[in-house]
């Protein structure tokens, strides 16, 4: 639901009992009759927009079965130096670590040319062991189901096959190959934590907008994301509130608009072009997928929305958020992020230009993006936008 500026506006602290939606309203600066008109048509699915706040947003990265990873994890940067000592020289590093910080010193470069993470392509592949074999895992096909095939992994194809076959295509998740031997990205690793961390601190706030709903089912309706500079409200349990409210971000780059349909609850998008603000404690980047496609399956009464996003992500992009992971000093700190979750820099890096399955260039016939599926997770918001035309705001 989008609310339009109002003259007089009024503090929600209060809890609303709809029929049998219990709903919680955090500290949200909106009108109080509108508001509460607003949240009975969304509990009855009466009304025209509904307004979401993303509150869990993760690669979908499945666990290492005991075939997909026959030669074991990757290694980060530590590690590779530990594995090339005698057992006694091991010991002496692995008994005071500030000797072994300083082996591998610098971890931050004043000169990116000198950096593997900053400048990976500069420098060699040490290889990085990556899912290989046929492989059952979450796949975004194009009719918007969500299946768990066992296939080969992707090829990049040639310029004129991708034009004509994308409609049809399915999202493989080729990214999943990629990172599916480290240990960091196993469901239970740090990657997955700091992820979620970022929705939940307000570094990476995302709101999403369904216009176009009749509380029929068999809605052709309007879809429309936007990162937002306010952060999520938590309740006291940690957990994000439903019912806050959100402006999106004045920057318009970080706001898309596609087309959609809702079929026995089920939000399925055409494919479109997805920018958002990608942060998280230093991070400062952004996520780009190209011809992306969302699967959003809406809960009755409106309570929760949950889905798949996926996309084929910009590879320039990819390296700028997550190789050289670029802070907000400026500098990479990609380094030390690939040692802790276990994988180097220039390894990922060729690894992912090798299974790069998406946007071949036209010249070099080199697949220029990579399949990647993330799932997520969002509750009911208000979202204060102005607009000027369809899809504007």
């Amino acid at each position: 639901m989008t609310l339009p500026k109002a003259d007089r506006w009024a503090p929600l602290w209060m809890a609303a009992m709809l029929g049998s939606c219990h709903l919680a309203f955090a500290n949200a600066q909106v009108p109080v009759a509108e508001a509460q008109a607003e949240v009975a048509a969304f509990a009855s699915g009466e009304a025209p927009v509904r307004s979401y706040v993303v509150t869990e947003f993760s690669l979908v990265m499945p666990t290492a079965g005991s075939g997909d990873c026959p030669d074991g994890f990757n290694q980060g940067y530590s590690e590779r130096f530990l594995d090339g000592l005698s057992p006694q020289e091991r010991e002496r590093y692995e008994e005071d670590p500030r000797l072994l910080q300083q082996a591998l010193a610098p971890w931050y470069y004043d000169d990116p040319d000198s950096d593997p993470c900053a400048n990976p392509s500069a420098f060699p592949d040490p290889g990085m062991l990556i899912v290989e074999g046929p492989r059952a895992m979450p796949r975004l096909e194009a009719d918007g189901t969500v299946s768990e095939r066992l296939l080969p992994p992707s090829q990049c194809p040639a310029p004129e096959e991708f034009e004509r076959l994308i409609d049809g295509r399915a999202i493989d998740n080729q990214y999943a190959r990629v990172m599916g031997c480290v240990k960091g990205y196993q469901p239970s690793g740090q990657a997955a934590a700091f992820e979620q961390s970022a929705i939940l601190d307000g570094s990476m706030t995302i709101l999403l907008e369904i216009e176009g709903l009749s509380g029929r089912d068999d809605d052709e309706v309007e879809v429309r994301f936007y990162s937002s500079d306010e952060s999520v409200t938590l309740g006291t349990n940690a957990k994000p509130l439903p019912w806050a409210t959100f402006a999106p971000t004045a920057e318009r780059r970080f706001h898309s608009v596609t087309s959609g349909r809702v079929r026995d609850g089920v939000l399925t998008t055409d494919r479109f072009d997805l920018r958002l603000i990608k942060a998280a404690q230093r991070l400062d980047s952004e996520l780009v997928l190209r011809d992306a496609r969302l699967r959003l399956e809406l809960e009755p009464e409106g309570a929760v929305a949950h889905g798949y996003l996926g996309g084929y992500w910009d590879l320039e992009w990819l390296a700028h958020a997550g190789i050289r992971i670029q802070d907000r000093t400026g500098l990479s700190s990609g380094k030390p992020a690939a040692d802790t979750h276990g994988y180097t820099c220039e390894g990922k890096y060729h690894a992912v230009h090798r299974l790069a399955d998406g946007h071949p260039d036209s010249v070099t016939g080199d697949c220029t993006s990579i399949s990647v599926l993330h799932r997520l997770r969002a509750v009911p918001a208000f979202v204060i936008a102005e607009r000027t035309g369809a899809g504007a705001s």
